[in-house]
């Protein structure tokens, strides 16, 4: 019933002029595939068996492990992971260090996601993330490696020591996924983005659309431009510069020029909205485009 009238409401929005620019429908659709599968827990399984496999190696990122064959697809037994919500930490709980180092591993968390691994949990709100370890953490221990280390000589009374610092992430029915083509074009849209390519942001944007009525295309890669350029050097620090300000502008060109995106990128450009304003609560300074910059320019530069 929720998705009957999500579709209705999109159809109706889109028949306001420019408004089906937005590709709403298309986004329903895709939310409305992403629904389905979740109630089936043997999908969300796969995807923390996944999750695990490819961040096997970074010990401050965890997923709950599901606990075969006590899965079928209306119950999934877990792994039961202690720790505190995020949303503890975007209020007045904890130091500044611990913060800045949550958002930053939070940032390099999604970065993999999206960039390299193309396997991206698309509910990352504040209630799917946990934090551990924060007991055994201090300012003068913050290398993860060294709370590693920390782990065999401390002595808890209570519960097991939780080391080290990290986050576990919950809930991961829903995940976003790009085909090899809009992969690519997602990563050559971005890397223009951070390079400050104004003018190609657009041509790739044009490029890669599902349709589009621009009449006035000189226009359209010029306003991009001054778009662009004015967001990388109209402030005195980058980690000033807020992608999701970014990105609904960007949008709010698209519809003046009727230009229309794939409907598959909703769920990876929600991702990074939704981790960046997290981050940012807990780090201010955190810059998504310039920690974004080596993964993008090495991809580049392996396609030359």
């Amino acid at each position: 019933m929720d998705l009957l009238i999500m579709k209705t409401w999109s159809r109706l929005v889109s028949l306001i002029p420019g408004f089906r620019w937005l590709s709403l429908t298309e986004i329903v659709e895709e939310f409305g595939k992403l629904m389905t599968q979740q109630i089936d827990l043997r999908f969300e399984a796969r995807n923390l068996e996944t999750f695990q496999e490819k961040f096997e190696k970074m010990d401050f990122i965890k997923f709950p492990t599901p606990l075969r064959p006590f899965v079928t697809r209306n119950i999934m037994v877990e792994t039961f992971e202690d720790g505190e919500p995020l949303s503890l930490y975007l209020q007045e709980a904890g130091s500044s260090e611990i913060k800045h180092r949550i958002a930053a591993m939070g940032m390099d968390m999604l970065l993999k996601m999206v960039f390299v691994d193309n396997f991206v949990h698309a509910d990352l709100h504040p209630g799917n993330i946990l934090v551990q370890g924060v007991l055994e953490f201090s300012p003068a221990h913050s290398d993860l490696t060294t709370l590693v280390d920390m782990c065999d000589t401390l002595i808890v009374n209570v519960r097991p020591s939780r080391c080290p610092l990290r986050l576990v992430l919950l809930d991961a029915g829903i995940v976003a996924e790009l085909q090899e083509n809009d992969l690519e074009n997602f990563r050559s849209v971005f890397t223009a983005v951070v390079l400050g390519q104004g003018e190609k942001v657009a041509e790739l944007i044009l490029h890669h659309a599902r349709a589009n009525q621009c009449v006035d295309v000189q226009s359209f890669k010029s306003q991009m431009a001054e778009l662009v350029n004015e967001a990388r050097t109209n402030t005195v620090s980058l980690g000033k510069l807020q992608v999701a300000t970014l990105l609904s502008r960007v949008f709010h060109l698209l519809m003046t020029h009727k230009v229309k995106l794939e409907s598959n990128f909703a769920s990876i450009v929600f991702a990074i909205l939704v981790l960046e304003g997290l981050g940012r609560s807990l780090d201010p300074e955190i810059d998504i485009l310039e920690a974004a910059k080596p993964l993008l320019v090495k991809s580049a530069a392996s396609l030359i």
